[in-house]
């Protein structure tokens, strides 16, 4: 089992774009904005090379606010207006409000080489889903071992209900059974629960707590993880 994170989604097969850190509305420009135009030209590019949406160095990409800096694809520099406002249109349709865009300019050519857009207020902070960090690994203790779930077709399905009742009957005891390992004390064998584990065990459970309180708050009967 490799050790990458787990992914939580809405179980009822919607999607929730995350959208409320400026690194992750990178991601959706990126989906919604830039694939479509290549895939229009009937090209791709390797992401593991390049990212044409990033954000300034000056900002935070953990903050929902800050500057986007997209740099124009050489194929589509004639095309400058049309992708900034195709940008402009998603990020309206999001309600997030705009500064004033700026253009970076090739000094020798003066033709555009990027494009910067301050994110000057991005209501989507207030109603994204809590995030949830947890390695496959990690998964594998807190919802199969802690919470009772098992895994099908590699997948985790629970009823948002049934994970906020489970999740409130979770004990600092429970825990503690679940990471704990044989350690040699002296001459005997004891199950021991590592610190380390402990803590960590303890931040998912607390942040699957605050994830099933969003869900039902906001009516999202099904959670997923896989």
């Amino acid at each position: 089992m490799k050790n990458r994170k787990l992914t939580f989604t809405l179980g009822d097969g919607s999607i929730h774009w995350r959208t409320h850190r400026i690194m992750e509305l990178c991601e959706y420009l990126t989906e919604k904005v830039l694939e479509p135009m290549f895939a229009r030209e009937g090209k791709k590019w390797n992401r593991r090379f390049m990212d044409f949406f990033t954000y300034d160095n000056a900002c935070d990409p953990l903050e929902p606010v800050g500057t986007i800096r997209f740099t124009v694809p050489p194929m589509f520099a004639g095309h400058v207006l049309e992708l900034q406002n195709a940008i402009l249109r998603e990020l309206s349709a999001l309600k997030i409000k705009t500064g004033p865009v700026v253009y970076e300019r090739d000094r020798v050519a003066k033709k555009v080489v990027a494009v910067l857009i301050p994110i000057i207020e991005n209501p989507t902070a207030l109603v994204a889903p809590p995030d949830v960090n947890m390695s496959q690994l990690r998964g594998y203790v807190v919802l199969r071992d802690l919470l009772g779930y098992q895994r099908v077709n590699a997948r985790y399905e629970f009823g948002t209900d049934d994970l906020v009742k489970r999740l409130s009957a979770v004990t600092e005891e429970k825990i503690a059974a679940c990471t704990s390992s044989p350690v040699k004390v002296a001459q005997e064998v004891r199950r021991t629960p590592s610190a380390a584990s402990v803590k960590a065990t303890r931040r998912c459970v607390e942040e699957l707590k605050q994830l099933g309180a969003w869900a039902k708050a906001n009516k999202h009967q099904k959670l997923a993880a896989f």
